[in-house]
Protein backbone atom coordinates (compact mmCIF):
# COMPACT_ATOMS: atom_id res chain seq x y z
CA UNK A 1 0.00 0.00 0.00
CA UNK A 2 1.29 3.38 -0.93
CA UNK A 3 1.64 5.75 1.80
CA UNK A 4 1.79 9.71 1.83
CA UNK A 5 5.10 11.53 2.88
CA UNK A 6 6.09 11.17 6.47
CA UNK A 7 5.72 15.09 7.90
CA UNK A 8 8.45 16.84 8.55
CA UNK A 9 9.07 20.24 10.83
CA UNK A 10 9.64 22.35 7.08
CA UNK A 11 5.96 20.80 5.45
CA UNK A 12 3.91 21.82 9.15
CA UNK A 13 6.12 25.36 8.72
CA UNK A 14 4.54 25.94 5.56
CA UNK A 15 0.96 24.68 6.90
CA UNK A 16 1.80 26.98 10.08
CA UNK A 17 2.25 30.38 7.30
CA UNK A 18 -0.52 29.08 5.48
CA UNK A 19 -3.15 28.82 8.36
CA UNK A 20 -1.13 32.54 9.86
CA UNK A 21 -1.31 34.49 6.61
CA UNK A 22 -5.37 35.01 6.42
CA UNK A 23 -5.14 35.65 10.46
CA UNK A 24 -2.40 38.55 10.13
CA UNK A 25 -4.14 40.30 7.12
CA UNK A 26 -7.64 40.00 9.14
CA UNK A 27 -5.60 41.46 12.04
CA UNK A 28 -4.30 44.45 10.54
CA UNK A 29 -7.97 45.09 9.57
CA UNK A 30 -9.34 44.82 12.63
CA UNK A 31 -6.38 47.00 14.12
CA UNK A 32 -7.35 49.84 11.36
CA UNK A 33 -11.18 49.95 13.05
CA UNK A 34 -10.01 52.01 16.22
CA UNK A 35 -7.36 53.96 13.96
CA UNK A 36 -10.33 55.05 11.71
CA UNK A 37 -12.25 55.90 15.02
CA UNK A 38 -9.66 58.52 16.29
CA UNK A 39 -8.87 59.83 13.11
CA UNK A 40 -12.31 60.52 12.26
CA UNK A 41 -13.30 61.54 15.59
CA UNK A 42 -10.29 64.23 14.98
CA UNK A 43 -12.41 65.82 12.04
CA UNK A 44 -14.81 66.56 14.39
CA UNK A 45 -12.96 68.38 16.65
CA UNK A 46 -10.58 68.08 19.72
CA UNK A 47 -12.77 67.38 22.16
CA UNK A 48 -14.73 64.72 19.94
CA UNK A 49 -11.42 63.39 19.63
CA UNK A 50 -10.02 63.04 23.12
CA UNK A 51 -13.91 61.90 24.06
CA UNK A 52 -13.63 58.55 21.91
CA UNK A 53 -9.77 58.08 23.09
CA UNK A 54 -11.16 57.78 26.60
CA UNK A 55 -13.89 55.67 25.64
CA UNK A 56 -12.15 53.40 24.24
CA UNK A 57 -9.36 52.97 27.52
CA UNK A 58 -13.16 51.31 29.21
CA UNK A 59 -13.94 49.37 25.78
CA UNK A 60 -10.46 47.55 25.34
CA UNK A 61 -10.19 45.54 28.18
CA UNK A 62 -13.45 44.61 27.78
CA UNK A 63 -13.47 43.48 24.50
CA UNK A 64 -9.49 42.03 24.55
CA UNK A 65 -10.84 40.05 28.21
CA UNK A 66 -13.54 38.48 25.67
CA UNK A 67 -11.16 37.64 23.06
CA UNK A 68 -9.02 35.81 25.38
CA UNK A 69 -12.23 33.60 26.62
CA UNK A 70 -12.60 32.65 23.02
CA UNK A 71 -9.46 31.85 21.95
CA UNK A 72 -9.71 28.84 24.35
CA UNK A 73 -12.23 27.23 21.81
CA UNK A 74 -9.35 26.54 19.43
CA UNK A 75 -7.37 24.09 20.95
CA UNK A 76 -11.02 22.46 21.95
CA UNK A 77 -11.88 21.93 18.08
CA UNK A 78 -8.75 21.10 17.22
CA UNK A 79 -8.18 18.14 19.07
CA UNK A 80 -11.47 16.58 18.58
CA UNK A 81 -10.79 17.36 14.75
CA UNK A 82 -7.54 15.21 15.37
CA UNK A 83 -9.31 12.84 17.07
CA UNK A 84 -11.58 12.42 14.72
CA UNK A 85 -14.57 12.70 16.47
CA UNK A 86 -16.21 16.03 15.21
CA UNK A 87 -19.71 15.07 16.11
CA UNK A 88 -18.77 16.63 19.29
CA UNK A 89 -17.77 19.92 18.69
CA UNK A 90 -21.41 21.49 18.03
CA UNK A 91 -22.16 20.77 21.70
CA UNK A 92 -18.57 22.08 22.55
CA UNK A 93 -19.37 25.05 20.71
CA UNK A 94 -22.72 25.64 22.42
CA UNK A 95 -20.85 25.39 25.68
CA UNK A 96 -17.98 28.11 24.72
CA UNK A 97 -20.45 30.33 23.31
CA UNK A 98 -22.91 30.33 26.48
CA UNK A 99 -19.91 30.98 29.03
CA UNK A 100 -18.37 33.70 26.68
CA UNK A 101 -21.95 35.20 26.29
CA UNK A 102 -22.75 35.32 30.16
CA UNK A 103 -19.42 37.16 30.65
CA UNK A 104 -19.92 39.47 28.08
CA UNK A 105 -23.47 40.47 29.39
CA UNK A 106 -21.43 40.97 33.03
CA UNK A 107 -19.08 43.01 30.70
CA UNK A 108 -21.52 45.21 29.64
CA UNK A 109 -22.99 46.08 32.85
CA UNK A 110 -19.85 46.97 34.33
CA UNK A 111 -19.58 49.30 31.57
CA UNK A 112 -23.03 50.76 31.57
CA UNK A 113 -22.21 51.48 34.65
CA UNK A 114 -19.09 53.16 34.67
CA UNK A 115 -20.52 55.15 31.85
CA UNK A 116 -23.35 56.44 34.22
CA UNK A 117 -20.94 57.28 37.43
CA UNK A 118 -17.46 56.70 36.96
CA UNK A 119 -16.61 58.99 33.50
CA UNK A 120 -16.68 62.67 35.05
CA UNK A 121 -14.59 65.38 33.39
CA UNK A 122 -14.71 68.54 34.66
CA UNK A 123 -12.31 70.10 31.99
CA UNK A 124 -14.59 70.17 28.71
CA UNK A 125 -18.26 69.20 28.96
CA UNK A 126 -18.25 68.05 25.06
CA UNK A 127 -15.47 65.55 25.94
CA UNK A 128 -17.52 64.37 28.81
CA UNK A 129 -20.64 63.40 26.36
CA UNK A 130 -19.04 61.95 24.14
CA UNK A 131 -16.51 59.57 26.35
CA UNK A 132 -20.25 58.52 28.37
CA UNK A 133 -21.77 58.00 25.07
CA UNK A 134 -19.13 56.17 23.10
CA UNK A 135 -18.78 53.65 26.04
CA UNK A 136 -22.47 53.29 26.23
CA UNK A 137 -22.42 52.34 22.64
CA UNK A 138 -20.16 49.91 22.78
CA UNK A 139 -21.24 48.41 26.18
CA UNK A 140 -23.85 47.26 24.15
CA UNK A 141 -21.48 46.07 21.61
CA UNK A 142 -19.74 43.78 23.71
CA UNK A 143 -22.39 40.57 23.66
CA UNK A 144 -22.39 41.34 19.72
CA UNK A 145 -18.72 40.88 19.73
CA UNK A 146 -18.47 38.18 21.92
CA UNK A 147 -20.39 35.95 19.55
CA UNK A 148 -18.44 37.59 16.38
CA UNK A 149 -14.84 36.27 18.16
CA UNK A 150 -16.50 33.05 19.01
CA UNK A 151 -17.86 32.21 15.09
CA UNK A 152 -14.44 33.74 14.08
CA UNK A 153 -12.47 31.22 16.54
CA UNK A 154 -14.79 28.55 15.23
CA UNK A 155 -13.98 28.70 11.98
CA UNK A 156 -9.76 29.17 12.47
CA UNK A 157 -9.85 25.91 14.34
CA UNK A 158 -11.56 24.04 11.24
CA UNK A 159 -8.45 25.23 9.17
CA UNK A 160 -11.07 27.88 7.31
CA UNK A 161 -8.75 30.86 8.13
CA UNK A 162 -9.38 33.03 5.69
CA UNK A 163 -12.77 33.41 7.17
CA UNK A 164 -10.86 36.75 9.64
CA UNK A 165 -9.25 38.20 6.65
CA UNK A 166 -13.06 38.06 4.83
CA UNK A 167 -14.89 39.82 7.37
CA UNK A 168 -11.76 41.50 8.79
CA UNK A 169 -11.87 44.13 5.12
CA UNK A 170 -15.81 43.67 5.75
CA UNK A 171 -15.94 45.29 9.27
CA UNK A 172 -13.94 47.89 7.70
CA UNK A 173 -15.66 48.70 4.63
CA UNK A 174 -18.95 48.76 7.02
CA UNK A 175 -17.22 50.83 9.91
CA UNK A 176 -15.90 54.22 7.68
CA UNK A 177 -18.75 55.09 5.94
CA UNK A 178 -20.83 54.16 8.92
CA UNK A 179 -18.27 56.50 10.64
CA UNK A 180 -18.53 59.32 8.08
CA UNK A 181 -22.80 59.09 7.80
CA UNK A 182 -22.84 59.24 11.53
CA UNK A 183 -20.16 61.65 12.37
CA UNK A 184 -21.24 64.11 10.19
CA UNK A 185 -25.09 63.83 9.77
CA UNK A 186 -25.59 62.38 5.96
CA UNK A 187 -28.66 61.56 4.42
CA UNK A 188 -30.64 63.97 6.95
CA UNK A 189 -29.20 61.94 10.11
CA UNK A 190 -28.60 63.85 13.24
CA UNK A 191 -24.47 64.84 13.54
CA UNK A 192 -23.81 62.68 16.57
CA UNK A 193 -19.13 64.04 16.06
CA UNK A 194 -17.40 61.28 18.24
CA UNK A 195 -20.61 59.79 19.45
CA UNK A 196 -21.28 58.25 15.99
CA UNK A 197 -17.94 56.50 15.85
CA UNK A 198 -19.52 54.60 19.25
CA UNK A 199 -22.91 53.75 17.05
CA UNK A 200 -21.09 52.78 13.85
CA UNK A 201 -18.73 50.28 15.67
CA UNK A 202 -22.17 48.80 17.45
CA UNK A 203 -24.28 48.82 14.02
CA UNK A 204 -20.81 47.50 12.24
CA UNK A 205 -20.29 44.73 14.25
CA UNK A 206 -24.31 43.58 14.24
CA UNK A 207 -24.18 43.43 10.81
CA UNK A 208 -20.76 41.15 10.63
CA UNK A 209 -22.05 38.76 13.10
CA UNK A 210 -25.43 38.40 11.46
CA UNK A 211 -23.08 37.79 7.43
CA UNK A 212 -20.67 35.71 9.56
CA UNK A 213 -23.32 33.07 11.54
CA UNK A 214 -25.18 33.22 7.71
CA UNK A 215 -21.72 32.60 6.04
CA UNK A 216 -20.94 29.63 8.50
CA UNK A 217 -24.52 28.03 7.83
CA UNK A 218 -23.52 27.99 4.06
CA UNK A 219 -20.24 26.74 3.96
CA UNK A 220 -19.93 23.28 3.15
CA UNK A 221 -17.26 22.64 5.39
CA UNK A 222 -18.58 24.96 8.40
CA UNK A 223 -22.51 24.11 8.50
CA UNK A 224 -21.90 20.89 9.62
CA UNK A 225 -20.42 21.22 13.31
CA UNK A 226 -20.70 24.98 14.71
CA UNK A 227 -23.47 25.16 17.63
CA UNK A 228 -26.17 25.97 15.15
CA UNK A 229 -26.28 22.12 15.07
CA UNK A 230 -26.07 21.08 18.23
CA UNK A 231 -28.64 18.58 19.44
CA UNK A 232 -27.13 17.21 22.26
CA UNK A 233 -28.25 20.59 24.29
CA UNK A 234 -26.11 22.29 27.06
CA UNK A 235 -25.52 20.60 30.13
CA UNK A 236 -23.95 22.73 33.25
CA UNK A 237 -20.83 20.93 33.38
CA UNK A 238 -19.37 21.67 29.96
CA UNK A 239 -19.94 25.34 30.36
CA UNK A 240 -18.50 25.18 33.93
CA UNK A 241 -15.84 22.82 32.22
CA UNK A 242 -14.93 25.45 29.33
CA UNK A 243 -15.57 28.36 32.39
CA UNK A 244 -12.07 26.61 33.82
CA UNK A 245 -10.10 26.45 30.40
CA UNK A 246 -10.82 30.37 29.41
CA UNK A 247 -11.07 32.59 32.25
CA UNK A 248 -7.36 32.45 33.25
CA UNK A 249 -6.74 33.39 29.55
CA UNK A 250 -9.73 36.10 29.65
CA UNK A 251 -7.83 37.35 32.96
CA UNK A 252 -4.44 37.39 31.47
CA UNK A 253 -5.23 39.39 28.77
CA UNK A 254 -7.21 41.82 30.86
CA UNK A 255 -3.70 42.01 33.27
CA UNK A 256 -1.69 42.40 30.41
CA UNK A 257 -3.71 44.96 28.87
CA UNK A 258 -4.01 46.64 32.43
CA UNK A 259 0.27 47.01 32.53
CA UNK A 260 0.23 49.07 29.51
CA UNK A 261 -2.45 51.68 30.78
CA UNK A 262 -0.69 52.00 34.44
CA UNK A 263 2.54 52.41 32.55
CA UNK A 264 0.87 55.60 30.49
CA UNK A 265 -0.48 56.46 34.20
CA UNK A 266 2.51 56.60 34.94
CA UNK A 267 4.56 58.33 32.57
CA UNK A 268 2.20 61.53 33.06
CA UNK A 269 4.33 63.05 35.48
CA UNK A 270 7.44 63.76 32.43
CA UNK A 271 5.23 65.58 30.65
CA UNK A 272 3.42 65.28 27.22
CA UNK A 273 6.38 64.64 25.15
CA UNK A 274 6.88 61.64 27.09
CA UNK A 275 3.89 60.63 26.78
CA UNK A 276 2.81 60.97 23.54
CA UNK A 277 6.37 59.55 22.36
CA UNK A 278 5.39 56.50 23.85
CA UNK A 279 2.00 56.14 22.87
CA UNK A 280 3.15 56.22 19.45
CA UNK A 281 5.92 53.51 19.66
CA UNK A 282 3.39 51.43 21.74
CA UNK A 283 0.44 51.99 18.96
CA UNK A 284 3.30 51.29 16.17
CA UNK A 285 4.48 47.74 18.25
CA UNK A 286 1.01 46.57 18.80
CA UNK A 287 0.76 46.73 15.03
CA UNK A 288 3.41 44.44 14.40
CA UNK A 289 2.32 42.14 17.69
CA UNK A 290 -0.03 40.73 15.50
CA UNK A 291 2.20 38.70 13.17
CA UNK A 292 3.45 36.53 15.98
CA UNK A 293 -0.10 36.49 17.51
CA UNK A 294 -1.42 35.30 14.07
CA UNK A 295 1.13 32.63 13.97
CA UNK A 296 0.85 31.72 17.88
CA UNK A 297 -3.20 31.09 17.00
CA UNK A 298 -2.29 28.85 13.99
CA UNK A 299 0.50 26.83 16.39
CA UNK A 300 -2.59 26.23 18.86
CA UNK A 301 -4.57 24.87 16.35
CA UNK A 302 -1.91 22.43 15.19
CA UNK A 303 -0.33 21.54 18.52
CA UNK A 304 -4.27 20.86 19.60
CA UNK A 305 -4.80 18.84 15.95
CA UNK A 306 -1.72 16.53 17.12
CA UNK A 307 -2.84 15.64 20.74
CA UNK A 308 -5.89 14.90 19.69
CA UNK A 309 -4.43 12.31 17.02
CA UNK A 310 -1.78 11.20 20.21
CA UNK A 311 0.55 11.82 17.82
CA UNK A 312 3.91 12.55 19.74
CA UNK A 313 5.77 13.10 15.69
CA UNK A 314 3.47 15.17 14.71
CA UNK A 315 3.33 17.29 17.47
CA UNK A 316 7.54 17.38 17.43
CA UNK A 317 7.43 18.44 14.18
CA UNK A 318 4.17 20.98 15.09
CA UNK A 319 6.19 22.59 17.83
CA UNK A 320 9.66 22.56 16.07
CA UNK A 321 7.55 24.43 12.97
CA UNK A 322 6.73 27.35 16.00
CA UNK A 323 9.69 28.08 16.50
CA UNK A 324 11.29 28.68 12.98
CA UNK A 325 8.00 30.44 12.45
CA UNK A 326 9.16 32.75 16.13
CA UNK A 327 12.56 33.77 14.37
CA UNK A 328 10.59 34.83 11.24
CA UNK A 329 8.10 36.64 13.03
CA UNK A 330 10.73 38.93 14.97
CA UNK A 331 13.16 39.01 12.25
CA UNK A 332 10.45 40.77 10.20
CA UNK A 333 9.38 42.77 13.34
CA UNK A 334 12.78 43.47 14.04
CA UNK A 335 13.23 44.92 10.52
CA UNK A 336 10.30 47.11 10.64
CA UNK A 337 10.60 48.85 13.80
CA UNK A 338 14.36 49.65 12.74
CA UNK A 339 14.49 50.44 9.57
CA UNK A 340 11.09 52.81 9.98
CA UNK A 341 12.54 54.47 13.05
CA UNK A 342 11.93 57.88 11.60
CA UNK A 343 9.52 57.56 8.88
CA UNK A 344 6.22 55.64 10.92
CA UNK A 345 6.43 57.83 14.34
CA UNK A 346 6.11 60.65 11.52
CA UNK A 347 2.57 59.82 10.62
CA UNK A 348 1.10 60.33 13.92
CA UNK A 349 3.09 63.29 14.91
CA UNK A 350 4.70 66.39 13.56
CA UNK A 351 6.23 68.21 17.26
CA UNK A 352 10.09 67.42 16.74
CA UNK A 353 10.21 66.49 20.33
CA UNK A 354 7.98 63.39 20.20
CA UNK A 355 9.60 62.56 17.11
CA UNK A 356 13.05 62.72 18.37
CA UNK A 357 12.03 60.60 21.36
CA UNK A 358 9.72 57.95 19.83
CA UNK A 359 12.78 57.69 17.33
CA UNK A 360 14.46 56.45 20.09
CA UNK A 361 12.33 54.31 21.83
CA UNK A 362 11.76 52.50 18.62
CA UNK A 363 15.15 50.38 19.04
CA UNK A 364 13.67 49.81 22.17
CA UNK A 365 10.63 48.07 20.84
CA UNK A 366 12.27 46.35 18.36
CA UNK A 367 14.57 44.64 20.97
CA UNK A 368 11.66 43.47 22.56
CA UNK A 369 10.69 41.73 20.03
CA UNK A 370 12.94 39.17 20.35
CA UNK A 371 11.55 38.25 23.58
CA UNK A 372 7.70 39.21 22.51
CA UNK A 373 7.80 37.00 19.29
CA UNK A 374 8.83 33.90 21.79
CA UNK A 375 6.79 33.98 24.47
CA UNK A 376 3.74 34.19 22.32
CA UNK A 377 4.21 31.51 20.30
CA UNK A 378 5.34 29.88 23.27
CA UNK A 379 1.75 30.84 25.32
CA UNK A 380 -0.34 29.39 22.37
CA UNK A 381 1.67 26.53 22.38
CA UNK A 382 0.79 25.42 25.76
CA UNK A 383 -2.79 27.07 24.93
CA UNK A 384 -2.61 23.47 22.49
CA UNK A 385 -1.87 22.10 25.48
CA UNK A 386 -4.71 23.52 27.83
CA UNK A 387 -2.22 24.77 29.95
CA UNK A 388 -4.05 28.08 30.40
CA UNK A 389 -3.35 28.57 34.47
CA UNK A 390 -0.07 29.00 33.68
CA UNK A 391 -0.25 31.48 31.54
CA UNK A 392 -2.19 33.78 33.78
CA UNK A 393 0.12 32.91 36.06
CA UNK A 394 3.13 34.00 34.16
CA UNK A 395 1.24 37.25 32.94
CA UNK A 396 1.21 38.42 36.55
CA UNK A 397 4.56 37.64 37.20
CA UNK A 398 6.26 38.68 34.28
CA UNK A 399 4.11 42.16 33.92
CA UNK A 400 3.33 42.88 37.48
CA UNK A 401 6.41 41.21 39.49
CA UNK A 402 9.09 42.20 37.15
CA UNK A 403 8.24 44.65 34.13
CA UNK A 404 6.53 47.49 36.18
CA UNK A 405 9.07 47.43 39.23
CA UNK A 406 12.03 47.72 36.96
CA UNK A 407 10.09 50.02 34.52
CA UNK A 408 9.70 52.23 38.08
CA UNK A 409 12.79 51.86 39.36
CA UNK A 410 14.42 52.79 36.01
CA UNK A 411 12.03 55.42 34.77
CA UNK A 412 12.41 57.22 38.19
CA UNK A 413 16.17 57.08 38.54
CA UNK A 414 16.22 54.70 41.80
CA UNK A 415 18.43 52.37 39.77
CA UNK A 416 21.37 53.99 39.12
CA UNK A 417 25.15 53.14 38.15
CA UNK A 418 27.55 55.51 39.78
CA UNK A 419 30.76 56.94 36.92
CA UNK A 420 33.30 54.38 37.03
CA UNK A 421 36.64 55.79 36.37
CA UNK A 422 38.04 52.74 34.97
CA UNK A 423 35.69 52.77 31.56
CA UNK A 424 37.38 56.22 31.02
CA UNK A 425 40.76 54.70 30.36
CA UNK A 426 39.49 51.92 28.30
CA UNK A 427 37.65 54.11 25.95
CA UNK A 428 41.09 55.89 25.42
CA UNK A 429 42.24 52.49 24.12
CA UNK A 430 39.21 52.07 21.78
CA UNK A 431 38.67 52.94 17.97
CA UNK A 432 35.53 52.24 17.60
CA UNK A 433 33.32 55.72 17.88
CA UNK A 434 30.19 54.26 19.47
CA UNK A 435 31.68 52.40 21.77
CA UNK A 436 34.39 54.98 23.00
CA UNK A 437 31.26 57.26 23.52
CA UNK A 438 29.61 54.71 25.22
CA UNK A 439 32.36 53.56 27.45
CA UNK A 440 33.13 57.12 27.99
CA UNK A 441 29.96 58.44 29.38
CA UNK A 442 29.68 55.03 31.53
CA UNK A 443 33.27 56.72 32.98
CA UNK A 444 32.09 60.41 33.51
CA UNK A 445 28.33 59.55 33.64
CA UNK A 446 27.49 56.57 35.01
CA UNK A 447 24.48 54.70 33.33
CA UNK A 448 21.18 55.91 33.89
CA UNK A 449 17.42 55.27 32.33
CA UNK A 450 15.37 58.01 33.01
CA UNK A 451 12.36 58.10 31.17
CA UNK A 452 9.82 56.28 28.95
CA UNK A 453 13.39 53.61 27.59
CA UNK A 454 13.63 52.31 31.50
CA UNK A 455 9.72 51.27 30.96
CA UNK A 456 10.71 49.57 27.53
CA UNK A 457 13.46 47.99 29.29
CA UNK A 458 11.45 47.00 32.17
CA UNK A 459 9.23 45.32 29.90
CA UNK A 460 12.14 43.71 27.62
CA UNK A 461 13.06 41.59 31.32
CA UNK A 462 8.94 40.81 32.27
CA UNK A 463 8.87 39.14 28.37
CA UNK A 464 12.22 37.76 28.70
CA UNK A 465 11.32 36.21 32.06
CA UNK A 466 8.05 35.06 30.68
CA UNK A 467 10.41 33.36 27.70
CA UNK A 468 12.23 31.84 29.86
CA UNK A 469 9.66 30.31 32.15
CA UNK A 470 6.95 29.41 29.17
CA UNK A 471 10.38 27.33 27.90
CA UNK A 472 10.63 25.20 30.95
CA UNK A 473 6.44 24.60 30.85
CA UNK A 474 6.29 23.59 27.50
CA UNK A 475 9.25 20.89 27.81
CA UNK A 476 7.27 19.38 30.81
CA UNK A 477 4.54 19.00 29.10
CA UNK A 478 6.35 17.54 26.06
CA UNK A 479 7.84 14.98 28.10
CA UNK A 480 4.77 14.00 30.03
CA UNK A 481 2.68 13.42 27.00
CA UNK A 482 5.61 11.37 25.79
CA UNK A 483 5.54 9.38 28.73
CA UNK A 484 2.17 9.00 28.86
CA UNK A 485 1.95 7.69 25.24
CA UNK A 486 4.88 5.11 25.95
CA UNK A 487 2.93 3.34 28.87
CA UNK A 488 0.48 2.74 26.40
CA UNK A 489 2.23 1.52 23.83
CA UNK A 490 4.56 -0.32 25.30
CA UNK A 491 2.15 -2.53 27.36
CA UNK A 492 0.38 -3.58 23.81
CA UNK A 493 3.29 -4.44 22.27
CA UNK A 494 4.39 -6.93 24.90
CA UNK A 495 0.93 -8.58 25.39
CA UNK A 496 0.47 -8.76 21.82
CA UNK A 497 4.46 -10.60 21.27
CA UNK A 498 3.36 -12.80 23.65
CA UNK A 499 0.11 -13.88 22.26
CA UNK A 500 1.33 -14.61 19.17
CA UNK A 501 4.69 -16.47 20.27
CA UNK A 502 2.06 -18.91 21.98
CA UNK A 503 -0.11 -19.61 19.28
CA UNK A 504 2.36 -19.89 16.42
CA UNK A 505 4.67 -22.19 18.91
CA UNK A 506 4.19 -25.66 17.13
CA UNK A 507 5.59 -28.87 17.79
CA UNK A 508 7.39 -30.37 15.48
CA UNK A 509 9.37 -33.91 15.91
CA UNK A 510 9.90 -33.17 19.68
CA UNK A 511 10.98 -29.57 19.00
CA UNK A 512 9.12 -26.40 19.09
CA UNK A 513 9.77 -23.59 16.06
CA UNK A 514 8.61 -20.40 16.37
CA UNK A 515 7.32 -18.46 13.44
CA UNK A 516 8.05 -14.78 13.26
CA UNK A 517 4.22 -14.00 13.40
CA UNK A 518 4.87 -12.32 16.10
CA UNK A 519 7.16 -9.69 14.87
CA UNK A 520 4.86 -9.58 11.69
CA UNK A 521 2.16 -8.55 14.30
CA UNK A 522 3.84 -6.03 16.07
CA UNK A 523 4.92 -4.50 12.52
CA UNK A 524 0.67 -4.41 11.84
CA UNK A 525 -0.18 -3.42 14.46
CA UNK A 526 1.66 0.10 14.38
CA UNK A 527 1.45 0.15 10.53
CA UNK A 528 -2.51 1.83 10.65
CA UNK A 529 -1.26 4.15 12.99
CA UNK A 530 1.13 6.08 10.42
CA UNK A 531 -1.55 5.77 8.15
CA UNK A 532 -3.87 7.81 10.13
CA UNK A 533 -1.37 9.90 11.36
CA UNK A 534 -0.72 11.02 7.80
CA UNK A 535 -4.19 10.89 6.77
CA UNK A 536 -4.97 13.49 9.26
CA UNK A 537 -2.41 15.94 9.12
CA UNK A 538 -2.88 15.82 5.11
CA UNK A 539 -6.49 16.35 6.14
CA UNK A 540 -5.60 19.31 7.71
CA UNK A 541 -3.59 20.51 5.59
CA UNK A 542 -6.54 20.28 2.75
CA UNK A 543 -9.02 21.59 5.42
CA UNK A 544 -6.80 25.18 5.19
CA UNK A 545 -6.27 25.43 1.69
Amino acid sequence: MTRPPQQTTLSQLILLIKLASPIILGNFAYALLNLTDILMAGMAGTPDQAGVAIGGSFFFPAITFVIGMVSALHPVIARYCGANTREKIPQAHAHATVACMIIAMILMAILLALAAFAINIDADARMEEVARYYVVCVAFTIPIAALYSNGRAYCEALGQTRTTLYFGLLSVVLNVPLNYILIFGKFSLPALGGIGCGVATLISMAISTVILFIYISLHPKLKHHSWLKNKDGINKEGVISYFKLSLPLGISSAVECSCFTFIALLLSPLGPTAVSAHTITMSLTSMVFNIPLSFGIATAITVGYAIGQNNLHALRNNIKAAYWAMLICLTVNISILVLGHDLLPSFFSTDPKVLAVSSFLMYFAAANQSFESLQTIQAFILRGFKDTKTILLVTFIAFYCVALPIGISLCYGYLHLPPMPLFTGLSESINIAWLKGLLFMLGTEGFSLMGPQGFWLGLFSGLLSASILYRFRVLKHYRALKQQLNSRVTPSLSASTNASSSDNATAVDGNTTVTDASTTTADSSTAPDVDKHNVANHTLANASR
